[in-house]
């Protein structure tokens, strides 16, 4: 009799553990899903209104602070030649980049991939997006 009872709470024991594992694992999941949405949002929107050419809600996906650069190794611009790179290469050559494909390489950067094309040029995107409280704070194009 012993056997048995020591065997069934050994057994139960086993199981609750597992349980916890498994609810411990869907947790983590459950954040990082949360965190991967939190980082993407403004950089999906960002693909999302360049494809709609909707300059406000472009213009909103950037921190007041946002810096560009070109290049993996290229020189930030500072936020004021930024904003006026937004609005010379993004918005006014109505700037898309088709086939977007995301992927989220932390909490603070995603990189997108896919076909840029604006008014007059074309070429494969790369781009690696900063993003801090919802805003992008930093877009680099690695072709």
């Amino acid at each position: 009799m012993k056997k048995v009872i020591i065997i069934l709470f050994t057994s139960l024991a086993l199981t609750a553990c597992g349980q916890s594992q498994k609810s411990d694992q869907t947790e983590t999941q459950n954040l990082e899903k949360m965190q991967n949405e939190t980082v993407l949002k403004p950089v999906k929107t960002l693909i999302e209104a360049m494809q709609a050419e909707n300059a406000e809600l472009i213009r909103a996906q950037f921190s007041k602070n946002a810096t560009q650069a070109y290049g993996a190794e290229g020189t930030m611009k500072t936020a004021d030649e930024t904003r006026k790179w937004i609005e010379s290469d993004i918005i006014s050559r109505q700037g898309k980049v088709a086939n977007p494909q995301y992927t989220v390489i932390d909490e603070n950067q995603v990189v997108v991939k896919g076909q840029y094309s604006s008014q007059g040029y074309t070429n494969k995107a790369d781009f690696l997006f900063n993003v801090e409280n919802g805003l992008i704070t930093a877009w680099r194009m690695r072709y």
